[in-house]
């Protein structure tokens, strides 16, 4: 005889939402910072924030540490001559490149910004709330809601093709 159905275990619906490996994370935050028209996971995001704040800690300590043999000289006129002397092109090169790595991470934050907004069924225009006063407490709010699990106006999750 079957259970009444009031005694039945519970069980809970598959869940639609994919769960992306670590792998599938890092080439899509690195390599589609301009894909705005797709969704992204709540772990897909807060790997891409995590591994984008410690790549940016150590793009600056790295800054720093190349410039922080130059900032015990005092600007009097011969120590300045000296210091812009000893300042090679290898060092200026290395800080370009460090300087535009950091802005790709920015905008690849960005990228992922906008398609978790997307995943909670959001407008990516919400992004420029950053712009006014308090305003990033509403994308923190809209980033931490769950996915919305029926069909979005965005589409499909990138490592899902």
């Amino acid at each position: 005889m079957e259970k009444e159905y009031y005694k039945q275990p519970y069980h809970e619906p598959e869940s639609q939402v994919p769960n992306p490996s670590f792998s599938e994370i890092m080439k899509d935050f690195f390599f589609a910072p301009f894909k705005w028209n797709a969704r992204s996971t709540r772990k897909e995001f807060w790997i891409s924030y995590a591994v984008q704040v410690v790549t940016s800690i150590i793009i600056g300590t790295i800054e720093l540490l190349a410039i922080l043999p130059y900032s015990s000289i005092d600007t009097n006129d011969t120590e300045w001559n000296e210091l812009v002397s000893s300042i090679t092109i290898t060092f200026i090169i290395i800080n370009i490149i460090l300087s535009i790595l950091l802005l790709w991470l920015k905008f690849n934050l960005l990228g992922a910004a906008i398609r978790r907004l997307h995943d909670t069924n959001h407008e990516g225009w919400w992004i420029l709330l950053y712009l006014v006063p308090f305003g990033w407490i509403f994308i923190i709010y809209f980033i931490i809601l769950p996915t919305v699990e029926e069909p979005v106006r965005w589409g499909n999750y990138l490592f899902t093709k």
